[in-house]
């Protein structure tokens, strides 16, 4: 399979997967119908991301002597600022708002990943990758729009809590593409997250993520899809997303952040959230975002190359 097929085939998986998993943190928190909080926000993130650490340590024990110096502080802030702060920003937003505005928001990834490549690594985007910026954020600008109507009954405030996670998001995709591309992307996961297990288990007990799992009595069925969550969501996605980044420019691989909104939005219709239909025409220009943003200057330059070459 050459690397473009591939590039399409991880996008629509973590599209999907991560898509869902707006819908997965809500059903962990709040597993049963009478909607009864059974995990906090931040148990739910400390569980997700020891979970998923728990997983991923025996790939990490293999890969330890990837770890150097140099390397050490990289890792740890791709792995803090990639799930750890994340996990425990979108479930405390989540107590608040929808998991459909959630994996709208979520969209704001891309543009702190242009912001931080022009001004921390120099990278200079295409034009193309500007207009298709311009248009994604135009669609979920307008998605936005009408989903703040018709969430008045919800605390927006709320909302604001994603924007750290996003942020982080950007910082742990640029790092990885411009600081780590040395290291395999199955060990830049698995070490992301042993360097930042101590963390996550540390806040597993401060918070007594634990005791809902035993005493709750929709504790079992909370964990369920929890345990979902870490190791599809959290920790199978986590490595082939670095994988998706080491094939692929950083601009795009930060594009799916445009397309889990259009699964959120779906999922969180099919469990009973409102969603107005005209949303669907400006879904379009995300897509169409989404596709101009994978015209990098690198390709461009290359499809010139071949023209030429062809003559």
């Amino acid at each position: 399979m050459n690397n473009k097929s591939l590039v399409w085939i991880l996008f629509i998986f973590l599209s999907l997967t991560w898509g869902s998993s707006f819908i997965l943190m809500k059903r962990a928190m709040y597993p049963a119908e009478d909607e009864v909080m059974v995990f906090g926000p931040f148990q739910v993130g400390a569980l997700r991301i020891t979970l998923a650490g728990l997983v991923l340590l025996p790939l990490a024990l293999r890969a330890r002597k990837m770890l150097t110096r140099k390397s050490i502080p990289l890792l740890f802030v791709t792995g803090f600022f990639g799930n750890l702060l994340p996990a425990m920003m979108f479930t405390l937003a989540e107590t608040n708002i929808d998991s459909s505005l959630a994996g709208l928001l979520n969209s704001t990834t891309s543009f702190f990943v242009v912001v931080i490549g022009v001004f921390f690594y120099r990278s200079k985007p295409s034009i193309y990758q500007l207009i298709g910026l311009a248009l994604g954020s135009t669609g979920l600008y307008l998605v936005l729009s009408s989903h703040f109507d018709i969430d008045s009954t919800k605390d927006i405030r709320y909302a604001f809590f994603i924007f750290p996670a996003t942020l982080g998001y950007a910082i742990s995709l640029t790092t990885i593409k411009f600081k780590l591309q040395h290291i395999p992307p199955l060990s830049i996961t698995s070490l992301s997250f042993l360097l930042n297990l101590p963390l996550s288990i540390i806040a597993v007990f401060a918070t007594k993520a634990y005791l809902p799992i035993f005493e709750a009595p929709n504790g079992l069925s909370g964990f369920g899809y929890l345990s979902i969550l870490s190791i599809l969501g959290t920790a199978i996605a986590v490595m082939l997303f670095n994988k998706l980044i080491s094939i692929s420019n950083h601009i795009f691989s930060s594009a799916i952040a445009y397309m889990l909104p259009v699964v959120a939005i779906f999922i969180g219709v099919l469990d009973g959230e409102n969603f107005p239909v005209i949303n669907l025409i400006w879904m379009v220009l995300i897509i169409l975002g989404v596709l101009l943003m994978n015209q990098s200057p690198e390709k461009l330059k290359q499809r010139a190359e071949n023209k030429v070459g062809k003559k």
